[in-house]
C-alpha cells in the first residue's frame, strides 16, 4: 500500500460486500456505463419472472436454439434476439429497467425483467453503511471509492489469496460486476490482474 493514493484497510475476506456496495452505489447515482453494459454483459439479457430462468429461443419459437436468449429493444418496444455473432449494438436500445410481457410458443404469456432490475434488487441490501460494519470501512469512504472507480481507468489486483475463502470465487464475481458496470474491461490499464 506504500504507492496507493487511496489506502482502505478491509477486513480480510470481506471484499465481496465492498465490492457490492459499490455497486449499489454506482447504479443509484446513475454512474455506470450504460452502453458498455448493455453490450459487454449479459444484464440486459431477459428473465422469466416465474422461474428465474433466462427466456430462450425454445420456448418463443418451434425449432429455435435454447441457447437464442432475448433483450427487451426500446427503441421499438419489442422482444428482440440478441445476436450470437456479435456484442455490437447496432439499431437497438436493450433495456436495462422495465417489466414486459411476451407470448411463448404455446401462447402462454409470462412476464419477464432484464437481469439489471434483478441485481437491481439483489443489491438493496448492500448499503456502504451496511457494508462499512462488514468491511470495517467507513460509508463516505465506500461512496468516494465507488465514485473514483466509475470515472477513472481502474485495475484490481486481487492476489491469488481470494480463492483460498469460503466463496472466494463471489468475492472475484463481485469484483468483476464492479469493473463491468464502470467499462473497465478490455482497455489498458483496467481488469483484474493477480
Amino acid at each position: 500500500a506504500i504507492h496507493a493514493a487511496h489506502h482502505q484497510p478491509i477486513r480480510i475476506g470481506t471484499d465481496a460486500a465492498l465490492a457490492l456496495a459499490m455497486c449499489k452505489v454506482i447504479i443509484d447515482a446513475g454512474l455506470y456505463k450504460k452502453r458498455f453494459v448493455q453490450e459487454q454483459t449479459d444484464l440486459p439479457l431477459l428473465v422469466r419472472k416465474d422461474t428465474g430462468h433466462f427466456l430462450r429461443g425454445s420456448e418463443i419459437n418451434d425449432g429455435d436454439r435454447d441457447d437464442q436468449f432475448y433483450w427487451w429493444d426500446s427503441m421499438t418496444g419489442s422482444l428482440t434476439p440478441a445476436p450470437r455473432h456479435t456484442l455490437a449494438l447496432v439499431g437497438i436500445d436493450p433495456a436495462l429497467e422495465g417489466s414486459f410481457e411476451v407470448t411463448l410458443k404455446d401462447l402462454t404469456r409470462v412476464e419477464v425483467e432484464p437481469v439489471f432490475v434483478r441485481l437491481r434488487r439483489h443489491l438493496e441490501d448492500y448499503t456502504p453503511e451496511r457494508a462499512g460494519e462488514i468491511c470495517e470501512i467507513h460509508p463516505e469512504n465506500i461512496r468516494k471509492l465507488a465514485r473514483k472507480v466509475a470515472t477513472r481507468k481502474t485495475k484490481i489486483f486481487i492476489g491469488w489469496n481470494s480463492g483460498k475463502y469460503y466463496h472466494g470465487d463471489l468475492m472475484e464475481r463481485s469484483m468483476a460486476l464492479l469493473l463491468g458496470l464502470t467499462g473497465n474491461w478490455g482497455k489498458q490499464g483496467t481488469g483484474t490482474r493477480s
